[in-house]
């Protein structure tokens, strides 16, 4: 590699270690975090977005070429995914990408600048979520968070304009996951604080982290999953990417603050079935 061009990435490495040890502190005090995004990376984000907008242009017919039986790959019409009860759904179609795996979703090759964008921002999003569950880890049991790429995926979310006179988009929920990294084009977002819904916008440059029950059973109860929830304001166009972290179930998973002597308590299966509490498939072996 040239040297400018290592001199940059080491740049880059320490920028990302940088925020991503305030967003463990955060973490720990606060519940979740924020993360300004640079310029590079702001760009990655935007990139996604605005193949989002091309995307969801589509006609249902021709988005639903690239969704598979149990819409656990690619795209996911409305109606399918619900927070609370199945009576209810979330009110959104989506699109989702598992690690790395295009072959995954039918005719991916024929939407490479959608996939190609979300690539390179899962790229970016791996490197602060592992520095960031890295120093939870280390702060609390001196232990090193666990692989988590392979079970972990990309969703986009897209809320048009449905006409619903329902007062919530999605209905209080956590996510079930160990992490997610959240970015919203718009308003509606409320995360649950000291027990009220508390209207969080993210800026242009700027992800949230929020954390799930996984991550609750990792630090023994310190850190609680955030609840949320999504607001109807009748907006025309609104967009959230998420990525959804869950760690590698290939290993046994445990909390890494066990008693010493303690009954360890494997973590897997809970992590493979909590999907199901949305009316989603588990979480596939990768």
């Amino acid at each position: 590699m040239h040297t400018a061009a290592i001199h940059t990435a080491a740049i880059h490495t320490a920028a990302v270690h940088t925020a991503a040890v305030q967003a463990a502190g955060d973490l720990l005090s606060d519940g979740y975090a924020r993360i300004t995004l640079r310029d590079g990376e702001e760009r990655l984000l935007h990139r996604v977005l605005g193949e989002s907008r091309v995307f969801f242009g589509r006609t249902v017919e021709e988005k639903s070429r690239y969704a598979t039986a149990d819409f656990n790959f690619g795209y996911r019409p409305l109606g399918r995914e619900f927070s609370i009860s199945a009576d209810r759904p979330d009110l959104n179609d989506c699109f989702t990408l598992w690690h790395d795996r295009l072959d995954l979703i039918p005719n991916a090759a024929d939407i490479p600048d959608l996939t190609d964008a979300l690539l390179a921002w899962r790229g970016h999003l791996a490197g602060l979520v592992a520095d960031t569950v890295g120093e939870v880890a280390a702060r609390l049991g001196g232990q090193k968070a666990p692989a988590f790429e392979t079970a972990s995926y990309l969703q986009l979310n897209n809320y048009a304009a449905t006409g619903s006179d329902r007062d919530l988009l999605q209905d209080k929920h956590e996510d079930g996951h160990m992490v997610t990294v959240i970015h919203a084009t718009a308003p509606g977002l409320e995360l649950f604080l000291d027990g009220d819904p508390r209207p969080v916008v993210t800026g242009p440059d700027e992800v949230v982290l929020m954390p799930g029950s996984v991550l609750t059973d990792l630090t023994g109860g310190r850190i609680p999953a955030l609840y949320h929830q999504v607001r109807n304001l009748r907006l025309p166009e609104r967009t959230a990417l998420m990525y959804f972290v869950n760690p590698d179930l290939t290993e046994p998973v445990h909390a890494w603050t066990e008693e010493p002597g303690a009954d360890r308590v494997d973590l897997r299966e809970r992590i493979r079935n909590n999907p199901g509490m949305f009316g989603l498939p588990m979480v596939p072996a990768l």
